[in-house]
């Protein structure tokens, strides 16, 4: 998974897309939305990144790594709570 490139960008205000490459070549795309300070049906925690869009089908169809979609999108909150703590 670290031969992966994850190139993360703010869109706009609350809302976050990463495009992930494996040899400089697409692979994927991810949209994160800033989760809603209340919720009723949901189990997001409060002050997260939740994962609302996903193309990510290429991933499995390259590589031979061990890799679930849960993976990814952990790696990108990950990278978001690092870049919004400096």
């Amino acid at each position: 998974m670290e031969d992966f490139v994850y190139k993360m960008d703010v869109i706009e205000e609350g809302r976050i897309r990463f495009i992930i490459s494996f040899k400089e070549v697409e692979m994927g795309s991810l949209y994160f939305e800033k989760a809603k300070k209340t919720f009723h049906r949901k189990p997001v925690s409060m002050n997260s990144w939740a994962c609302v869009d996903a193309k990510v089908e290429r991933l499995y169809e390259v590589t031979d790594y061990d890799i679930t979609p849960k993976d990814i999108v952990g790696k990108c909150q990950s990278l978001i709570h690092e870049y919004m703590n400096g």
